[in-house]
């Protein structure tokens, strides 16, 4: 499992619980798990072999092309042991009616990974202060380039989520894409930040946390 969970990308880090729980249960039963707002399908490439994979995404090669904000999703009742959920309901405009279908899809006693970004964290912070926007805000195109439409804090997100499901576990990660999308020198540096950064993010969340990741039960 540790060679799996160094295989996460460094802006990715959303995806450290999931795959690291989802590796801890039993081998010998088969999980069914719908990846809701997958993109690229980047968690099939980490999970067991085990978990029968299916993804959703409003475009792309997915088992389900569904915008969540159309209404009841095509799948029946019931359906699924995992969902997984990661940095998608920001960008909705109905993330409570979807979280209703979420539950009526997941069997009796399923597990939930759900995760949103901190909108209010240092350096969300520093760029209001500044006057200057992030890649997920574009003034008059938010609902077209499917951008952030909500912007939460760290107890918004855990307060929303445990209307949904038991949460079991909580999980606070900072991540800068700065640090992936450069090299030498520049990129190292921005790696040894993160770390730094990284380390505060679990004692002070709100300020030091990028995304919120929960476990949860149906």
């Amino acid at each position: 499992m540790n060679k799996i969970l160094k295989r996460i990308k460094p802006d990715c880090k959303q995806f450290i619980l999931p795959v690291r729980e989802i590796w801890k249960l039993p081998k010998d039963k088969n999980y069914k798990l719908i990846d809701v707002g997958a993109s690229e399908k980047y968690l099939s490439q980490l999970i067991p072999k085990n978990i029968n994979y299916h993804s959703l995404d409003y475009c792309g090669e997915h088992d389900y092309i569904f915008n969540l904000d159309d209404g009841k999703l095509p799948i029946k009742d019931n359906s699924y042991d995992i969902v997984v959920c990661l940095e998608t309901l920001e960008h909705t405009f109905y993330p409570h009616r979807i979280m209703k279908e979420l539950l009526r899809i997941a069997k009796p006693g399923a597990l939930f990974f759900l995760s949103m970004p901190n909108e209010y964290n240092f350096y969300c912070r520093l760029n209001f202060f500044l006057g200057r926007k992030t890649e997920v805000q574009e003034t008059f195109r938010t609902t077209e380039d499917h951008l952030h439409i909500h912007n939460p804090r760290v107890e918004d997100i855990i307060r929303f989520f445990s209307q949904y499901v038991h949460p079991i576990k909580f999980d606070y990660r900072w991540y800068s894409r700065t640090s992936f999308h450069n090299k030498g020198f520049k990129g190292n540096l921005f790696i040894f930040l993160d770390k730094i950064i990284g380390n505060f993010s679990p004692m002070f969340p709100s300020l030091f946390s990028r995304c919120v990741v929960v476990m949860g039960k149906k």
